[in-house]
């Protein structure tokens, strides 16, 4: 990939994510069906549970947007990789597809010690850290290969170092990247700034609305979702979302 550098980063492992997906919260996703679910949840109880089918979908691309400095996008981008990771693990280790996941960073704020407290294995994360002009270019590039079960593309940056300002060009960016994924298993998960202009929605297959409701609680909404099953705000107490 022209310009974009991979880094894998090595934090400590956390075992938290292990027991959690050993729970009945996902084995019956995986035991007895002879694919995978339509849904990848994030292991978070109260999250999924505020999701329809309990997840994000595969084969699609998720927006996941908050106001910049929240954090909280991070946080369940992280379980989400997390959650894929696990699923593979559950599968046994002659099944490996769908363990690895990539996070396209190209303000370089993802930091280690945050993968290993949301329990994502470093040796199955590739962080491609691309200039801004090359993100697009890029994201389509890797969610097309299939190679990754979870794809996060971070746009929005974090104060101090900001990302995309205007999400206009991303319009069109979101419908190639849909047509990547495309009866595939990637979820394809775009961080986006809820500031940033746009002139138009995104055609993502599913709109996530963040908002911090106070120090231990943030406010959830569906806004979009392709079977029009959209929710009002939901009040998340963090400290349970494990």
């Amino acid at each position: 990939m022209h310009r974009a550098a991979a880094t894998v980063l090595a934090p400590d492992a956390d075992a938290r994510h292990k027991e959690l997906f050993q729970s009945a919260l996902v084995r019956p996703a995986i035991e007895g069906l002879s694919g995978r679910a339509k849904a990848l949840p994030l292991g978070l109880r109260t999250v999924d549970a505020s999701l329809p089918e309990g997840g994000l979908p595969r084969g699609a691309i998720v927006e996941l947007t908050a106001p910049q400095g929240l954090a909280r996008s991070t946080t369940l981008a992280l379980s989400l990789c997390a959650s894929a990771q696990a699923e593979a693990r559950l599968r046994g280790e002659s099944d490996t597809r769908g363990a690895w996941c990539a996070w396209l960073d190209p303000t370089q704020t993802l930091f280690a010690p945050a993968l290993g407290r949301a329990g994502v294995d470093p040796d199955r994360l590739l962080v491609v850290r691309p200039n801004l002009d090359d993100l697009a270019r890029v994201a389509v590039r890797v969610a097309g290969c299939h190679a990754f079960s979870v794809v996060v593309v971070d746009t929005a940056g974090v104060p101090g170092c900001r990302g995309e300002a205007r999400l206009d060009r991303w319009v069109t960016i979101v419908r190639r990247l849909a047509l990547a994924v495309e009866g595939s298993d990637t979820t394809v998960l775009l961080l986006t700034d809820a500031a940033a202009s746009r002139a138009m929605p995104l055609p993502a297959a599913m709109r996530i609305e963040l908002e911090r409701l106070g120090e231990d609680r943030l406010g959830l909404r569906v806004a979009k979702d392709r079977r029009g099953r959209v929710t009002g705000a939901q009040s998340i107490e963090l400290g349970k979302s494990a």
